[in-house]
C-alpha cells in the first residue's frame, strides 16, 4: 500500500512539471483552458475516489481530512512546507555558489542585469529540482515505513525499586495501525524484532487498529510469536481503536490472548508491578475528546486524567507502579498519583522532525510532551514514535521505533 500510494505521489507530481510544460507550449488561450479542465478533472476524481475509499483513516467520512489537525499538519507539511523549504534552499545554494565564483560585486551586477525572462527560467529550473528532490523524500518517508523499525534503548534508574526487578526489561509498542498502512507481515517482522531484545513484559499502548474493528483478526497468528513473554502482554485503547470499533477490537483481541487494559488495574501475579490502563474514551468525533473532559469537569486543565473509573485491585503498597495511557496527557497528574512510569504514544513523533532534536517536530505544536523521555517530576514520562503512520505514510526523521526500557536501582540520572 505505502508503495501504491508512493507511485500516485509521484506520478501526480510528475503531471505536475508536464501540466507547465503543456500551458508552456501552447499558446492558444482555448488550448490553456482545455488542458487545465482536464488536469483539474481527471487528478480531482482520482483524489475524491481515494477520499471516499480510504476516508476512515482518521475515523469518520471524508470531511475528516479537511477537519483534523493530526492530518493539516501533514498536508501542509507534504505539499507546503517540504516543496517550498527545498525551492527555498535551491535558490540560497545557488546564491552562495554564484557569490563564491563571481565575487559580490559581480553578484549584483548580475543582478541588475537580470531581466524578468531569466528569474522565470531559474524558478522553473528551481521548482523542477525542488520536485525531485521532494519526491525522493517521499520515498525515504515510505520506506520507513516498510523496513524494520529501530530501537530506542533506555535505562531509567529509581531509587525506591524492589531488587527483583533490577534489570527487568519493558518492551514498549505503540500505534501499530494494523490494516491502515501496516500489514500482518509487517507485524510479524515487528514482533519478531521484539522478541530479539528478550522483554519481560510487553505493553502496547493503543491505536493497535484502524478503519474497521475486523483489522483486529490479522493479530491472531503474528500474536503468537509473543507467547514467550515471562509476564505477559497487555495493551490499551487508542483513539483509531474507537474510531474503528473499540467493543469488538477489545472483543477480538482477547480472544487471541492480548490482555486488554480497558480502564483496569491489574497486579502482575509473580512480580511487585501494577499496571493501569486508561481508555481513550469518546474518540469517535473530532471534538468528543475535549467534549468528553469537559462533561467530568476536566477541560481546565488538560493535564488532568480521569481516575474515577478504573476496575480492579487496588495498587499493591511497594509495588513498581505503570501508568498505560494513549495520549501523553496526565503527566503531573500521574506523578502525583504516585506512579514511577507513564508510558503513552499517539504522536509518531509529529512524523516529521528535525534531524538535530527530537523535540523539534510538528506534534510539539500541539502537544506539551511530543516525543522520547521526560522526567520532569516523580515518575519519567516516555512518549514513543510509535510503529505506523496515520494520514499520509511518510516519516521524516521521526523514523519508527520499539522502545525497550530496562528499570535499574539506583539514583535518578
Amino acid at each position: 500500500m505505502n508503495f501504491w500510494l508512493y507511485l500516485i505521489t509521484t506520478c501526480l507530481l510528475s503531471q505536475l512539471v508536464s501540466f507547465a510544460v503543456c500551458l508552456k507550449l501552447f499558446e492558444s488561450k482555448a488550448a490553456k483552458l482545455v488542458i487545465k479542465f482536464s488536469f483539474l478533472f481527471f487528478n480531482l476524481l482520482w483524489a475524491v475516489c481515494v477520499f471516499l475509499l480510504y476516508g476512515q483513516a482518521m475515523g469518520g467520512p471524508w470531511w475528516v481530512f479537511v477537519g483534523r489537525p493530526a492530518l493539516s499538519w501533514e498536508l501542509s507539511c507534504v505539499l507546503l512546507i517540504i516543496p517550498i523549504t527545498l525551492v527555498g534552499a535551491i535558490y540560497l545554494v545557488y546564491r552562495v555558489i554564484c557569490w563564491m565564483l563571481y565575487g559580490l560585486r559581480r553578484l549584483k551586477e548580475d543582478r541588475e542585469r537580470e531581466v524578468s525572462l531569466g528569474r522565470r527560467r531559474f524558478l522553473k529550473k528551481a521548482g523542477a529540482a525542488g520536485i525531485v528532490a521532494y519526491a525522493g523524500l517521499c520515498g525515504v518517508g515510505v520506506l520507513a515505513q516498510t523496513i524494520r523499525p529501530g530501537f530506542a534503548r533506555k535505562e531509567l534508574f529509581f531509587p525506591s525499586l524492589p531488587p527483583s526487578l533490577d534489570g527487568f526489561k519493558i518492551c514498549q509498542l505503540t500505534d501499530l495501525h494494523l490494516g491502515m498502512w501496516s500489514s500482518a507481515s509487517e507485524l510479524r517482522s515487528t514482533l519478531e524484532a521484539a522478541m530479539g531484545e528478550r522483554p519481560d513484559l510487553v505493553l502496547i499502548t493503543g491505536d493497535l487498529v484502524d478503519r474497521d474493528p475486523e483489522n483486529a483478526r490479522l493479530y491472531h497468528e503474528p500474536l503468537g510469536l509473543l507467547s514467550g513473554v515471562p509476564h505477559g502482554v497487555f495493551a490499551v485503547l487508542g483513539n483509531h481503536d474507537h474510531y474503528a470499533g473499540a467493543a469488538r477490537v477489545t472483543e477480538l483481541l482477547n480472544g487471541y490472548g492480548l490482555r486488554m487494559l480497558v480502564e483496569e488495574t491489574h497486579c502482575l501475579p509473580d512480580v511487585p508491578i501494577t499496571l493501569v490502563g486508561l481508555d481513550d474514551q469518546n474518540s469517535g468525533s473530532w471534538m468528543g475528546f475535549y467534549t468528553s473532559r469537559k462533561k467530568r469537569g476536566l477541560e481546565t486543565d488538560p493535564d488532568i486524567l480521569d481516575f474515577g473509573r478504573l476496575r480492579g485491585p487496588a495498587r499493591r503498597p511497594g509495588d513498581f507502579s505503570v501508568l498505560m495511557n494513549h495520549r501523553p496527557e496526565g503527566y503531573r497528574q500521574a506523578s502525583r498519583e504516585g506512579f514511577d512510569l507513564f508510558l503513552a504514544g499517539h504522536t509518531h513523533g509529529g512524523q516529521y522532525q528535525a534531524p538535530w532534536d527530537s523535540q523539534d517536530n510538528l506534534a510539539a505544536y500541539f502537544y506539551r510532551y511530543s516525543s522520547g523521555l521526560y522526567s520532569e517530576h516523580d515518575c519519567y514520562l516516555n512518549v514513543s514514535r510509535g510503529l505506523a503512520s496515520v494520514g499520509l505514510p511518510y516519516r521524516l526523521f521521526a523514523w519508527p521505533e520499539i522502545d525497550v526500557i530496562t528499570l535499574r536501582k539506583g539514583p535518578r540520572a
